[in-house]
This record gives C-alpha cells, structure tokens and sequence, in this order.
C-alpha cells in the first residue's frame, strides 16, 4: 500500500495536483460501502453493497409493462398459434396446390 501511495504522490507533484495521499486515506476508502440508486429510504447491505428498495411508482410500472408483455404474447400466439405448432408447411402447401390447378399468385 505504502508504495501506491508513494507513486499516487509522485504523479500528482509531477501533474501539479495539490493532493494528498496518504497509507490511511487508501485503506479507508476500500473499506467504504457502495451505494446504487438514491441514498433515502429503506436498503439493505450485503457484503458491502448496498441496494435500495424500489419505490411504489417504479412496481407499479413494471406491473403494467409486464402486463402489456403478456397481452403481446397471447395476442400472438392466437393469431400464429397454426405456424407456431406446425411450421411454415402450410402456407408452402398451399402454394404447391395452388400451383397444381395452374393457377398464378
């Protein structure tokens, strides 16, 4: 530690920063927690990180998007449910009869 708060020291002087580092500033700042997202309200910490708990407008809104996520994939699969478990087959079929009576697409 001594010797990267030697070199921290030597490059500031050379950059003609007027900081200071020192062995203990370094081994406090690894010891500090992180923090993500706002610093109020209810969090909890684990193993030095702490997460905060999401707020009441930020639920709600993953509800309703994972709602609308949801309507999709039914939608979908009620109008793609003939393709999604037998393939394209069918329409190529069709377009094998089609072509049998001699008709043009």
């Amino acid at each position: 530690m001594a010797t990267f708060a030697t070199f921290a020291s030597a490059a500031a002087r050379g950059l003609g920063l007027r900081a200071q580092v020192t062995p203990a500033s370094l081994r406090t700042a690894a010891t500090t927690t992180r923090s993500y997202a706002s610093s109020g309200g209810k969090s909890e910490t684990f193993e030095g990180v702490t997460i905060h708990h999401a707020s009441t407008w930020h639920k709600t809104l993953a509800h309703g998007f994972g709602g609308v996520m949801w309507f999709w994939i039914f939608y979908r699969l009620r109008n793609d449910f003939d393709t999604f478990i037998f393939g394209h087959a069918q329409h190529f079929e069709h377009e094998m009869e089609h072509e049998k009576d001699g008709g043009h697409h």
